[in-house]
């Protein structure tokens, strides 16, 4: 998992081959839905200037739960991605 910018929102993402600086990559992109838990909104594939990945997150950061698709992150994590959020505005 990843905190990126795609297409100039700023998500979480899953990314199953990260790209270089001349493939498409494909990514799970999970939206924000309540305070530390994303949801898994859609898929898609993207060219290399259409994704920027702010931060690769540790898997132990991430607690995925396949049957709700859905991602948990700890609360220091979530500080993380606001301030970046913040910076980006």
């Amino acid at each position: 998992f990843a905190f990126a910018q795609i297409h100039g929102d700023v998500c979480l993402v899953q990314v199953s081959n990260p790209a270089s600086s001349l493939m498409f990559s494909d990514v799970r992109v999970f939206r924000h839905e309540f305070i530390t838990i994303f949801r898994y909104s859609h898929s898609t594939t993207v060219h290399p200037s259409d994704i920027v990945i702010f931060e690769w997150l540790d898997e132990g950061h991430a607690l995925y739960e396949d049957e709700q698709q859905t991602v948990s992150l700890p609360r220091d994590v979530m500080g993380r991605l606001q301030k970046l959020s913040a910076a980006l505005r």
